[in-house]
């Protein structure tokens, strides 16, 4: 017989030398080597520390990352040492996966197995969806809402108190709040019993995140949909509830031998869930309308409450203004026929959208509910044959229009005006000097969300168009008063145009004050609400007045988009919910949460096979973040 192979030391050698060392090693130290070289002293005493600090060397763990699980296996070192029968058998499970890492390709499988049987929250609903050739139809996971609902109410009640309904008062507060809303008129909730205390509103969030190629040409894109409670407050991975995604290139129109299109199927699927969710009960048919056989698992249960009696009402429609209308067949923003979905404005006129008087006719030519229901160009997306959705569901997205809209061309143009027109050095020397003093204001001021860097031109200046203002929302939001004070220092208190922009710059700050001085209501109280809307339409007059001002001279500077008029939308409803209620913020950080899951979910699959994994992982994540609560 030849002579057995000797292994190389690595990881999984040092890991069982070290377990055959336990009984007798008592306080000696380990011995780390790998293929001969010693570690260096700094992590010499601990195998974990090692790989750490190698795993950070080579750039796949963040310092912050390493730092956080050092400090846990301390704290289990800690508590170990406190009890008399300790082993860690959890740990020692994890160390065992993939026959102690000896079959790498079985760790997920055996990882998987071994947490799924831990999880209370349901199962991902299997549905064989249409895709594009060459991949054809394939199954896909939808975590339905109507489950999940039921879940977290009985599986998960810390959850439920802290993520869907606090307790009944603020549930009545919400229905009390927003009694008035447009949305409320000849309803149907109106006919349920005690819904101020059992309906809970919900919103459905969809966007679309690069998931491949990240600031490439070639980047793929998946759209994501989720849902979550008007009534949470808390992380956003566990406020906001993942129901599906696709990669938008794998999505296929409907056939014409009557196959339904990719977002078609799944729309089916999701309006079958939500309606039983309105209804609060478990469903006696399939999503297909078949019914179900009275003695299968799903026929014993049909018809019973979901939650005791609470139901979930689709409140709020919600996503940026290029899902309304690639998704969710919503008119599109730029349409010069008609770019909003809550008023029958046009982009010339009388109707114009482009008039921000508070008189401004379009004003009247706001839809009801009845009204757009009997629109033959109304939206087709199935979304809107639930009871009592119609286009006054959809919630105009204040963190989109404002943040991620007006206010990108207004500040930027206001940079511009600042850094080419009104001081006197070069313009790198000008924005040099706005830039220390606005590091200035947000030391003095202590501003929570800051620019990192706001030093070169190109973060405003553009090679075609108007100037824009680049930078996240919540840097853009916090940006307003350091402007404000930088064009104060700066501008000639002569002129009347600059006393104009000091103005509008005044009323932009004005307004993201009253929404800080009431974050918890859920509708504007009425002075505020006045003030608000009064604030917002004399705002948009006068950068229409100052877009107009310097288009006389052949200057691009404050663009008008229909953003604005989607603000001024914002403004008129705050007196029924403030915006604050149904903003993006949460929905757009979800987006990164389910970004950085899809990455880790694609390698080696098909895009339909990426999504199943994707949803598996996500129920285990939420299941392990809402355990955590309690």
């Amino acid at each position: 017989m030849p002579p057995q192979k000797r292994r190389r030391g690595g990881i999984r050698q040092r890991l069982e030398a070290a377990e055959a060392q336990q009984a007798t090693a008592g306080g000696a130290r380990h011995q780390a080597t790998a293929g001969g070289n010693h570690v260096a002293n700094l992590v010499a005493n601990s195998l974990l520390a090692a790989f750490l600090v190698e795993q950070f060397a080579w750039g796949h763990f963040s310092p912050q990352l390493i730092q956080k699980i050092a400090a846990l296996a301390c704290a289990d070192f800690d508590w170990a040492r406190e009890q008399e029968e300790s082993s860690l058998d959890d740990l020692r499970n994890l160390a065992q996966l993939g026959s102690r890492g000896a079959f790498p390709n079985n760790i997920h499988r055996d990882l998987m197995a071994r947490m799924s049987a831990q999880v209370h929250l349901p199962e991902p609903f299997a549905v064989n969806m249409p895709f594009k050739e060459p991949l054809g139809a394939g199954m896909q996971s939808v975590l339905l809402p109507h489950e999940m609902f039921a879940s977290l109410y009985h599986d998960y009640p810390e959850a439920w108190k802290k993520y869907i309904v606090p307790d009944i008062d603020t549930l009545s507060m919400f229905w009390a709040a927003v009694q008035h809303h447009p949305q409320l008129a000849g309803h149907p909730l109106l006919q349920r019993n005690e819904y101020e205390k059992l309906a809970v509103p919900l919103g459905i969030h969809g966007d679309g995140v690069p998931v491949i190629g990240i600031g490439k040409g070639w980047t793929r894109m998946m759209t994501m949909f989720s849902w979550s409670s008007l009534l949470a407050k808390g992380p956003t991975k566990e406020v906001c509830y993942y129901i599906w995604s696709v990669f938008d290139r794998l999505c296929c129109k409907a056939g014409g031998s009557g196959t339904m299109s990719t977002m078609d199927t799944f729309f089916t699927v999701l309006r079958w869930s939500l309606y039983w969710l309105w209804r609060g009960q478990w469903p006696d048919r399939d999503w297909t309308g078949q019914m179900y056989d009275p003695d299968s698992s799903a026929g014993s249960k049909a018809l019973s409450f979901l939650a005791d009696g609470h139901f979930g009402f689709l409140w709020a429609l919600m996503g940026d203004l290029d899902y309304f209308a690639a998704i969710l067949d919503l008119p599109r923003f730029i349409a010069s026929s008609g770019p909003c979905a809550l008023c029958r404005c046009t982009g010339t006129g009388p109707n114009t959208w482009t008039d921000s008087r508070p008189t401004a006719p379009w004003i009247e030519e706001c839809w009801t509910s009845r009204d757009w229901l009997l629109w033959e160009g109304r939206s087709k997306n199935l979304l809107f044959t639930l009871p009592g959705v119609t286009a006054l569901t959809v919630a105009l997205d204040y963190m989109h229009s404002k943040y991620l809209g007006m206010d990108q061309y207004m500040f930027g143009s206001t940079l511009w005006v600042l850094c080419f027109m009104v001081m006197t050095g070069t313009p790198e020397e000008n924005l040099a000097w706005c830039w220390a003093f606005t590091k200035r204001y947000y030391k003095e001021h202590r501003t929570t969300t800051r620019y990192r860097y706001l030093n070169r031109l190109s973060m405003f200046v553009r090679k075609t168009g108007y100037p824009k203002l680049r930078g996240k929302a919540a840097e853009i939001r916090h940006f307003g008063p350091v402007l404000l004070a930088l064009w104060a220092a700066c501008a000639d208190p002569t002129s009347e145009l600059h006393q104009r922009i000091r103005l509008m710059l005044k009323l932009n700050v004005r307004l993201e004050s009253i929404l800080t001085e009431h974050p918890h209501e859920f509708a504007l109280p009425g002075p505020a609400a006045s003030e608000f809307q009064e604030a917002a339409f004399a705002m948009a007059q006068l950068q229409t007045a100052i877009a107009a001002h310097f288009m006389e001279q052949g200057q691009q500077l404050y663009d008008i988009t229909s953003k604005t008029h989607m603000v001024l939308h914002c403004a008129i409803l705050s007196k029924y919910m403030s915006p604050r209620v149904s903003w993006c913020f949460s929905g757009e950080d979800n987006m990164k949460v389910m970004q950085t899951l899809a990455q880790s979910c694609v390698r080696g699959l098909t895009g339909s096979a990426a999504q199943m994994k994707m949803a598996r992982h996500y129920r285990l994540g939420l299941h392990l973040s809402l355990a955590k609560r309690g």
